[in-house]
């Protein structure tokens, strides 16, 4: 198993040193660890795990609350421990965030599946997102573009083309990017 970095986010005690030696043996690093959540959403700004393992029933932040803001925040891979009895108010939880739940009382082979797991989510969602953005960006460029070779076809009567090669001539020029040369046309640079 590689070398997946954990914050654990339990109250200190039997439960939280279980949890840290079995996640040893199997080769994962412990790079933090708080009983609270206020605490834990600290330490997880400077430390940056790929995976934080969060009691349910923190105290000065909720453990669902903790677990929302790591994903909001893209500050790690949650893993929520609860019991049974509050399964209902997680799986409500999980409609809107996604993080993994691992039912009490803990098995070692429960508890990898769910970092594995949880880790494998959220590098997939990472990468999702990422192009999202790029494919966004490339979007908002490309009209961008459109409108000031617009901008030049209205002004200057020439044809798309013609417009597109004097966009590209003007960033060359001025070694800007397409980007830039188009959002100087439409400011009135040209």
């Amino acid at each position: 198993m590689d070398e997946r970095r954990v914050f654990v986010a339990t109250p200190p005690g039997p439960l939280r040193e279980r949890i840290k030696e079995s996640l040893i043996r199997h080769g994962m690093v412990i790079i933090g660890e708080a009983g609270d959540g206020l605490s834990t959403l600290r330490s997880l700004h400077s430390v940056h795990p790929d995976v934080v393992i969060i009691e349910h029933q923190l105290s000065g932040l909720d453990g669902i609350e903790l677990a929302k803001l790591c994903q909001e925040e893209r500050l790690g891979a949650a893993v929520l421990l609860t019991t049974y009895s509050q399964l209902n108010l997680v799986q409500k939880a999980m409609e809107n965030w996604f993080f993994e739940p691992l039912l009490r009382p803990i098995r070692e082979e429960s508890l990898l599946a769910a970092v594995l797991t949880a880790h494998t989510h959220y590098v997939r969602e990472s990468k999702l997102t990422q192009e999202v953005m790029a494919l966004k960006e490339a979007l908002e460029r490309r009209k961008l573009i459109d409108k000031a070779k617009g901008k030049l076809m209205d002004k200057m009567k020439v044809s798309e083309e013609e417009a597109h090669r004097i966009l590209q001539r003007y960033a060359m020029n001025h070694r800007l990017s397409a980007k830039e040369a188009a959002a100087k046309i439409l400011r009135g640079f040209v």
